[in-house]
């Protein structure tokens, strides 16, 4: 008996002696500096001992050169209200529902039938308005 408490201590020594080599020999992160260069607004923010040089970068969605800002985005309501010209007459329109479609941030426009049986969606572009085909 005793030499069995005797071989289960001894495997648990050397399993908790097992996982703690594995924690020790991890290296410690190293104090890193990561440059992010561009031409826009730069500010620093310090991380976990380390640094890094945090740029952000604007787009210009504009093909004339303008710096105008980019057009507003479509709000729930409004793409339940273009989605009704994609639709015959005798259904309902669902709650819209923020998702990515192909790869867009479109509305998913739920249409149903007036027994409220579920036909198909209609994806509106969250930022032009347009149905995604």
């Amino acid at each position: 008996m005793k030499k069995s408490i005797l071989f289960i201590i001894v495997i648990v020594v050397i399993c908790a002696l097992a996982a703690a080599s594995l924690f020790a020999m991890q290296p410690a992160p190293a104090k890193n500096t990561t440059n992010i260069i561009n031409n826009t607004n730069n500010s620093s923010i310090a991380l976990n001992n380390s640094t890094a040089k945090i740029t952000t970068v604007s787009r210009d969605n504009n093909q004339n050169g303008n710096n105008n800002p980019p057009p507003s985005s479509v709000s729930a309501d409004e793409a339940k209200d273009l989605a009704k010209k994609y639709v015959g007459p005798d259904v309902i329109l669902g709650k819209p529902v923020m998702t990515t479609y192909k790869g867009v941030h479109a509305w998913q426009v739920p249409v149903y039938t007036m027994n409220h049986k579920f036909i198909n969606n209609i994806y509106i572009d969250e930022r032009t308005g347009q149905k995604v085909n």
